[in-house]
């Protein structure tokens, strides 16, 4: 005995509807409560390095946890045929973000180049050394918040930009 079994549109549509409706059902409830949702490049912190192609790159704070340390890297490459002696700069004003409390650490392929308070290395330009044709030269820039930091009245977002600047080895770069 040979049994055949038909399957309809209909039995199929109310195959998907309850999966498909607690999806939808559980995303609307996600707006409706707040929940945050948040960009690939800014991350669940709220902090986000962005790199121009002008050798210079913005980096945004706009909410970070007491006690929460993140880490955002880039990554400066010299694609000519010779070496390129490589400056370093930050512009930004001190920022009031959290109570003036906000701390910064630049390191550079694993050397610290700053450790203070964020956006207070102003103007100031720095030799970083020479990069050999081909090469690379990775910054890492960690933003932290101590553990007793206030959460409330962060404030507006806390933002500097860094600048690198290139230039033939035995020659000084300039900012402009």
């Amino acid at each position: 005995m040979t049994t055949v079994t038909t399957t309809t549109a209909a039995s199929t549509a109310r195959k998907l509807i309850l999966p498909v409706g607690s999806v939808v059902g559980a995303g609307l409830l996600a707006m409706l409560m707040g929940v945050p949702w948040t960009s690939a490049s800014e991350g669940a912190s709220g902090i986000r390095l962005l790199a121009d192609d002008n050798q210079g790159a913005t980096l945004t704070i706009s909410k970070i946890e007491p006690g929460e340390s993140v880490s955002r890297s880039v990554t400066i490459r010299n694609s000519g045929g010779t070496p390129s002696r490589l400056s370093f700069q930050e512009t930004g004003d001190p920022a009031p973000f959290a109570d003036g409390e906000l701390r910064l650490v630049i390191d550079q392929d694993g050397r610290t180049l700053y450790d203070g308070d964020f956006a207070a290395m102003s103007d100031i330009a720095q030799d970083v050394g020479t990069l050999e044709p081909h090469g690379s030269s990775t910054f890492t820039f960690t933003v932290s918040l101590p553990d007793d930091a206030p959460f409330a009245n962060q404030g507006e977002p806390a933002s500097a930009s860094y600048t690198w600047v290139t230039s033939e080895p035995g020659t000084s770069g300039s900012f402009g």
